[in-house]
């Protein structure tokens, strides 16, 4: 699991997956017929998302353990 999450810091790739998973997400939140959540609601989640993965990855520099 330690490699996994050392790839998720460090890799342009895991980068490109945690934005495609926040827009995903902000497609799946805007869509009126389920949620019926605001669309800066919307974004505001998705675009926070990349970052709170980013925050509880221990092995981030930037915000994990390593900090």
């Amino acid at each position: 699991m330690n490699k996994f999450f050392v790839w998720l810091a460090g890799s342009p790739l895991a980068t490109a997956a945690k934005v495609g998973l926040a827009a995903s997400l902000a497609y799946v939140l805007a869509n009126p017929d389920l949620l019926d959540l605001p669309p800066v609601v919307a974004v505001g989640i998705a675009a926070a998302l990349p970052v709170v993965i980013n925050w509880i990855n221990p092995e981030d520099g930037r915000y994990g353990s390593g900090s």
